[in-house]
């Protein structure tokens, strides 16, 4: 059965995403495709907050969705549908997405590879002459944001006999203490602290195991919410108060900077982030409309979609003399239009481009009413 509250909470994810995205053209941080070359530290600072906000909560719900899922499907067909779902997607995006990613970022002299960010000089073929040949080289691909659908499917595998194990237990319906809910901080900072998490942030999977644990550990954490709907309601009621935290946790980020009390913050910030989205907008109740169903079906296309997009309108906006906050708007507003038309009138209608996007290839009208999101 649907969760409208956790659909309208993924739906402002995905929306967060592509504001961060972005944000990061104008942020201090340099590894990014397209930079300004004047930072923004308005930018800086709220992009700062996104990151480890966004990502740990799209973890933390994909691990709760997973439960769900694997208790529909057994342990093959789940395979099986994260396999269809997420490595089918991540390669289309690659070849397609990543193509465009890649060239707007060698036209403007700058390659990312899996050593982080060189200066280059600038491309000066064609995009028709860089594509695609380029896909006949490893260093001229990547995978940008897409990392997200590659980390998640490795994890939901690694992660498969934690899932089986928690979907032999009844769910437990007792509501715990209210210091209960923010336990999980103390792991996924310590975790952080022990391995020198989060900065710096190259999700290439080579050399980011430690975020890549650290996103690991959000996705256990989730699957455990799933077993324990009495901690939901504990949240629910200590969502304020954690919302205090996350506030609290975020300028004790900003303040010390890159370092290991600077990690704690990062933990405390994530779980903080997560604690007061989940209970908060499950004291909200949002109601299930129909705008709230046909955008959480086209979370994951536009997603993948929006990328190449809003870079491309970046290189357009970028010379314009109008505020930093102008060309932020304009880029996030008209990547997702330009993403949510693709998915309405190239990808929703057709069952092939459907099933590309990781998609179920049936139609929205064949699918029941109260039919449930896959994660």
């Amino acid at each position: 059965m649907r969760r409208t509250d956790i659909d309208v909470l993924r739906i402002l994810l995905c929306g967060g995403v592509i504001v961060a995205h972005a944000l990061l053209i104008f942020a201090v941080e340099p590894r990014y495709h397209l930079k300004s070359a004047e930072p923004s530290m308005i930018a800086s600072a709220i992009y700062e907050f996104l990151r480890p906000t966004l990502m740990t909560t799209w973890f933390v719900l994909a691990g709760w969705a997973s439960l769900k899922s694997l208790r529909s499907r057994g342990p093959l067909r789940f395979v099986t549908e994260r396999a269809t779902r997420l490595l089918v997607p991540l390669t289309v995006g690659i070849i397609t997405s990543g193509s465009i990613i890649k060239y707007i970022e060698l036209s403007h002299g700058r390659d990312l590879g899996l050593n982080g960010l060189r200066l280059v000089a600038p491309l000066q073929d064609s995009f028709f002459e860089f594509f695609p040949q380029n896909l006949k080289f490893l260093k001229l691909l990547t995978w940008s944001h897409l990392y997200f659908l590659a980390y998640l499917f490795l994890i939901s595998v690694l992660m498969l006999p934690l899932l089986m194990r928690l979907t032999k237990r009844t769910p437990q319906r007792e509501v715990p203490p209210a210091w209960m809910v923010y336990l999980p901080a103390l792991p996924m900072a310590a975790l952080l602290v022990a391995f020198n998490g989060f900065w710096p942030y190259m999700p290439n999977l080579i050399h980011d195991w430690a975020n890549f644990s650290y996103f690991a550990l959000c996705f256990a954490i989730g699957a455990g919410i799933a077993v324990w709907p009495g901690f939901e309601t504990r949240l629910r009621l200590e969502a304020p108060r954690l919302a205090l935290l996350m506030l609290v946790a975020f300028a004790g980020m900003m303040w010390v900077g890159e370092s290991a009390l600077g990690r704690v913050f990062v933990g405390v910030l994530g779980w903080s982030a997560v604690g007061a989205g989940l209970g908060g907008f499950a004291r909200l109740q949002p109601q299930d409309t129909p705008l709230v169903g046909y955008l959480n079906e086209a979370l994951l296309p536009v997603f993948i979609v929006h990328h190449a997009p809003l870079l491309l309108i970046g290189t357009v906006v970028l010379p314009l003399a109008v505020p930093v906050w102008v060309k932020i708007a304009v880029m996030s507003l008209c990547s997702t239009a330009i993403s949510l038309a693709a998915y309405h009138w190239l990808i929703r209608p057709w069952p092939p481009m459907r099933f590309l996007m990781g998609m179920n290839p049936k139609p929205p009208a064949t699918l029941p009413a109260n039919a449930a999101p896959a994660a």
